[in-house]
């Protein structure tokens, strides 16, 4: 019965004193007898639902359902005119709520798309999960990331207690053939489980069968992107034959709208997936990596069992880990964690500082919304303490008039909600038209608007209320004698949230900017310097094994065109009339190869083995007119010759950035590297600097530091960029180009054709964008600030307009009361500003690992928006002053 009554308190007070005792004694003889289970039930199922009635009741009908309390209709009614008696107010605090609302729900949305859910076109699912195998660094402790063999994932797939499955894929670009001409596309290896494991429901076919994992059967799911531009989006696809490295594989399935694969750095990209035993036809030298575990070429997703967490993995995979590190010497130490799927994997220092910085953001603008609310309706207040406490005076009860205020703070957040709502769809949809390649997957959530909207509407309720307990406060004959000592307090508390304002606007404001000044950075102000007589082109060159025949699945491989070839390719092409150069540069590596704990090309310093510094060199092999071609200068030393481009040749030329790197404030020339190539053989090489490469007129300063030696010394030529300069416009001679490369390699694959005037054309319409996209969200969060600094300070002002009318009645200028108002809003903006110097710095803090450039000269030059908050306070102040200063002193103590 204790829990009986406990509930009856859901009652209206009134009808629980009155009915009480009666429904104990009812309800004790009803449940005579019974078991305490079916008693509790009893006792919810027969108050709850009738408690929330009569309440409902009381709300909907108020006196004329035997109480004295108003109907909440009608405390609608009296919110809605006291709206239109204020609507510039009204209309402030609706407009500010709905800024917020909108700018959290848009940051929201970017963190919900791109951190915290899979990628798009996945179905979340609590049970996919990411595997994240881990072995100890090398050097400098910690750990680092590794993939897995075919092997590996055979023997995770036998752990039934740990994954219902396990699926596996590896991305490289490769040329296909979609009826056009081979071009580079990424093609994603994956085992025939791959979208079962994922739930993703192909657009079209039948995707891979399931004992597809070591069967070379040329298959492939294309991507939706591809099924519209190529195949006009019909459902006879399926059957039709693309060529994949001049292989036919047959389209079995096409992949849902959006879905790019496992990781955001696909987005938007056209995709091809085939089957993991492709790779023995596509990949050189891949024929056994379905049997080998020194293969470790896969990353891995799972579905985990039933009753297993990610957290739950890597502890019981500790002993299978072992014996992978047993079999397997560059697995020592392996440990295998899990984390939840999401679009960016949870460890990456992109998705901290992502989560982190939005993070941040998103708690300010919450401040600056709140605040501002309070203060406005804070000010609202003030201007009706008559009319309060004529109505306490009345009889009228603090509670009374709490609910009252309440409840316009609640239709303000309604309105503020249906204006962001309008604002923020078609923002969305607006900003995904117009920029896709920023805001790829970005599209309005429901689940997203409702946490922001619930989140903002409960929020100015709460707000709300220190306005209302402020207000009704007041002592009833202070108020009627309109007694100063209120206003007095009244204006403290409002500077008060003047300086919270401004205190969490300063770093919002701040990080945007450095993140604008990055932005902007990016955008190469010297870019129309570049000219449109330079075209570059990649091409991926291979030539099929003439014993096994163009196109072989079953006989031999196809092979991966050597330097020599790329200099056949060189020449052929300065044959056509009108081009003046032509180079050649390689990255040198293989495709579909991955290459883990230093394997591959590295560098060391002699005599002090591979450390953190060389780990950075990016290797370029090229031509020996290479930089010429393009237009670099030379810094000092001399360029890669005729006669340094030699099978064997030594010499190499570093960038400004590896010198400062490696030989600060020192002559790089002469000094030497050790470059050890390990594919299959461990080979070193000792090479000597011979130049320092500057940078082009028409580009950014190079910030990896780069090796440049001569193309002959390249283990591969696979992935070229060739780079031509012609006479004239170099986009007329792209055809001729193109067939003279396929004079020399019929099966090379040309992709990315660009003029160097067109990239950076473009690269200044990404930076451009991008840079609209952080300035909407910067404008929007100065303009909510503005508006809540300038209504604030305003009201503040006009608070004390009788006081202004009797210093003028006493003699003093109005000159004299404009100064002090102005004085007194610099002063509060400068409190302000000193106390949020510390978020300042933290927000600094956590974007610049992600800046370009970062330095503190760029940190003094993005802070001049700072002194834009202190104009704002001053106008504020300065504006409604002066209008007080220019009021006749008698107007003025009537006024109140």
């Amino acid at each position: 019965m204790k829990f009986y009554r406990a509930l009856l308190a859901l009652y209206p007070e009134r009808f629980r004193d009155e009915y009480g005792d009666e429904l104990c004694r009812a309800f004790a003889e009803r449940m005579r007898g019974r078991s305490w289970p079916v008693v509790i039930g009893a006792a919810i199922a027969d108050v709850v639902p009738n408690a929330v009635a009569a309440q409902w009741d009381i709300l909907r009908h108020g006196a004329a359902a035997g109480t004295t309390v108003p109907a909440f209709s009608g405390d609608v009614r009296f919110a809605l005119r006291q709206i239109r008696r204020a609507p510039l107010l009204s209309g402030v605090v609706i407009a500010v709520i709905a800024l917020g609302i909108g700018i959290n729900a848009g940051l929201l949305t970017v963190l919900n798309t791109y951190a915290w859910r899979p990628a798009p076109g996945i179905p979340p699912d609590a049970a996919l999960a990411r595997l994240r195998p881990m072995t100890p660094r090398e050097q400098g402790g910690g750990l680092t990331d590794v993939w897995v063999s075919y092997p590996d994932i055979r023997d995770l797939r036998k752990r039934r207690d740990v994954f219902a499955d396990v699926a596996a894929w590896s991305s490289t670009r490769l040329p296909v053939d979609l009826a056009g001409g081979p071009e580079n596309i990424m093609v994603s290896y994956t085992t025939a489980n791959f979208f079962r494991t994922l739930h993703v429901m192909l657009a079209a076919g039948s995707g891979f069968s399931g004992d597809l994992d070591q069967s070379d059967t040329p298959v492939a799911v294309i991507g939706h992107s591809i099924w519209l531009t190529r195949f006009g989006g019909t459902l006879d696809v399926i059957g039709k034959t693309i060529r994949v490295m001049n292989v036919p594989f047959t389209i079995v399935g096409v992949a849902p709208e959006r879905f790019s694969g496992i990781d955001v750095s696909h987005f938007g990209e056209p995709m091809i997936w085939v089957p993991l035993g492709a790779r023995a036809a596509l990949a050189p030298g891949a024929a056994n990596d379905l049997t080998t575990r020194d293969a470790a070429v896969l990353r891995s997703v799972v579905r985990l069992a039933p009753g297993v967490r990610p957290g739950d993995v890597e502890r019981l995979t500790s002993a299978l880990a072992a014996r992978f590190a047993r079999e397997d010497s560059t697995h020592a130490g392996l440990s295998i964690p899990a984390e939840r799927l999401t679009g960016i994997a949870e460890g990456k220092a992109d998705r901290t500082e992502l989560v982190a910085a939005f993070s941040l953001v998103v708690a300010l603008v919450v401040v600056i919304t709140c605040t501002n609310v309070s203060a406005l309706l804070l000010g609202r207040a003030a201007a009706r303490r008559r009319e309060i406490g004529v109505r306490l005076a009345l009889g009228a009860t603090r509670r009374r008039l709490i609910r009252q205020m309440l409840t316009e703070s609640l239709v303000y957040a309604l309105a503020g909600t249906l204006l962001g709502l309008a604002l923020y769809v078609p923002t969305i949809k607006i900003a995904y038209a117009t920029m896709p390649e920023i805001v790829y997957g970005l599209e309005p959530q429901p689940a997203t608007f409702l946490f922001a909207m619930l989140f903002a509407v409960t929020a100015t309720i709460v707000f709300g209320l220190a306005p209302a307990l402020h207000a009704t406060s007041a002592d009833i004959g202070e108020v009627m004698k309109n007694s100063g000592n209120h206003a007095i307090r009244r204006t403290r508390l409002q500077m008060i949230f003047v300086v919270v304002q401004l205190a969490c606007s300063q770093p919002v404001l701040v990080v945007t900017s450095l993140v604008l000044a990055d932005l902007r950075q990016g955008a190469n102000d010297n870019a129309d310097k570049a000219p449109a007589t330079v075209v570059t082109m990649s091409s991926m060159i291979f030539r099929p094994n003439s014993a096994g025949g163009a196109g072989s699945v079953a006989g031999e491989r196809n092979v991966i065109a050597g330097p020599d070839v790329l200099r056949a390719i060189r020449r052929r092409v300065m044959m056509i009339p009108g081009v003046q150069s032509a180079a050649i540069s390689t990255g040198g590596s293989l495709p579909t190869r991955t290459f883990i704990q230093g394997q591959g090309v590295s560098f060391e310093l002699p005599g002090q083995g591979a450390g953190s510094a060389t780990g950075r060199l990016r290797p370029l092999y090229v031509t020996a007119n290479y930089f010429a071609t393009l237009g670099i200068p030379l810094r000092r030393g001399r360029t890669i010759g005729i006669g340094e481009d030699q099978a064997g040749s030594t010499a190499i030329v570093v960038n400004q950035a590896a010198v400062d790197l490696l030989w600060p404030r020192e002559d790089p020339i002469g000094k030497r590297l050790v470059r050890r190539v390990t594919q299959g053989l461990d080979v070193t090489t000792s090479l000597e600097v011979i130049g320092v490469a500057g940078t082009a007129p028409y580009a950014n300063e190079e910030s990896v530091p780069m090796v440049f030696a001569s193309l002959l010394t390249a283990s591969s030529g696979w992935d070229a960029t060739i780079t031509v300069r012609t006479a004239s416009d170099a986009r007329t001679y792209v055809p001729p180009i193109r067939g003279a490369i396929r004079e020399v390699e019929p099966y090379a694959a040309i992709a990315n054709v660009i003029t160097l005037a067109e990239r950076y054309a473009g690269e200044q319409r990404e930076a451009w964008l991008s840079n609209a996209a952080a300035f909407a969200v910067g404008a929007a969060a100065l303009l909510l600030a503005s508006l809540g600094l300038y209504v604030i300070l305003a009201f503040a002002v006009v608070q004390r307009t009788r006081e202004t009318g009797i210093r003028l009645a006493m003699g003093a200028t109005s000159g004299v009361i404009v100064r002090q108002f102005f004085r007194n809003g610099v002063t509060v903006a400068t409190i302000g500003l000193a106390i949020g110097l510390p978020l300042t710095v933290a927000g600094i803090y956590l974007v610049k690992a992600s800046l370009l450039g970062f330095t503190v000269r760029s940190v003094a030059t993005v802070t001049v928006v700072v002194p834009v908050l202190v104009v704002v306070a001053a106008l504020a102040s300065w504006l409604p002053a002066r209008r007080a200063g220019r009021v006749d002193p008698m107007i003025a103590l009537r006024s109140e």
